[in-house]
């Protein structure tokens, strides 16, 4: 007897999860200790502690960090399309990660645009976070209007997944380089500090770049969509980007691939192989 009463309680419990699940999954969890260090505003310290923490609750991530795993040997993977599907299934997530993240602040820039443009007045809170992502994606700002909001939202914008994850296959190959197996990055992304990276066994005299060496897959991501977002060379990027929203359009991998034209010395070519793969590859960046 007991434990039939016992398997009802269980029961409905499991059907009261089931119908809030719904709604649980309108509203992210914000995941507070999720910032670096340089993502972390500075100009909120004047606030109180508890509207110190609605702003970061307003810049925080809304997907935890995924949990770090050894990157796999893709050398010994000997079925191409198999190592392709393991290559795009590692970094995905940390992808996602970053877009939602950007999704959630470009969300409240356009509420905060909308705002402006209705000419109702911000709030303290809303300021703080304008600000701190005028600072988080370099942008010298005394004093905000229509414009810097709009170069902000320029910045503020997703990267599609294929195109991050062709330009990681691409820069990485397919994740067998020694800075993908040594440092994390899969980008190529240099650091001009002694002791910073890795140093290339093909550096030029009188060069003192070093390849950035990363603590796990989302610092690298993260690194990725901060240079791109933020650099003045990939402003062509952003504005492919931004004429796209402006005429209603989806924002695509290969119609950005463009706008890295500054990425590597190849200029076009390097464009043209981007794009070539982006297509080639375009049935399992679906799946």
């Amino acid at each position: 007897m007991l434990l039939k009463k016992f398997a009802v309680v269980v029961f409905w419990l499991l059907v009261g999860v089931a119908a809030l699940s719904p709604f649980t999954e309108l509203e992210p969890v914000k995941q507070l200790d999720s910032l670096e260090d340089w993502q972390k505003p500075g100009r909120i310290t004047a606030l109180s502690q508890a509207d110190q923490k609605k702003v970061l609750q307003r810049l925080a991530y809304t997907q935890p960090l995924p949990r770090k795993i050894p990157l796999p040997d893709f050398n010994q993977i000997s079925n191409t399309t198999e190592k392709k599907r393991q290559f795009f299934s590692y970094l995905r997530p940390y992808v996602k990660r970053e877009n939602a993240r950007i999704r959630a602040l470009r969300q409240q820039l356009l509420d905060i645009q909308e705002k402006k443009q209705k000419r109702m007045r911000l709030s303290l809170e809303e300021y703080a976070f304008l600000y701190s992502l005028y600072d988080e994606f370099r942008m010298d700002v005394a004093e905000t209007d229509e414009t810097m909001l709009a170069e902000l939202l320029k910045r503020v914008d997703v990267i599609p997944e294929a195109l991050v994850l062709m330009q990681a296959a691409n820069e990485s190959a397919w994740g067998t380089s020694r800075f993908a197996v040594e440092g994390y990055n899969f980008f190529g992304q240099w650091c001009f500090r002694e002791g910073c990276g890795l140093v290339p066994m093909e550096r030029g005299e009188g060069q003192y770049h070093e390849v950035a060496k990363f603590e796990n897959p989302a610092a690298s991501i993260n690194s990725y969509f901060y240079n791109l977002n933020t650099f003045h060379t990939y402003e062509p990027l952003r504005q492919i980007r931004a004429q796209l929203r402006h005429e209603g359009k989806p924002v695509r991998g290969e119609a950005l691939a463009s706008g890295l034209v500054a990425y590597s010395e190849r200029g076009e070519e390097y464009i043209s192989e981007i794009s070539g793969m982006i297509r080639f590859n375009r049935k399992l960046l679906e799946e």
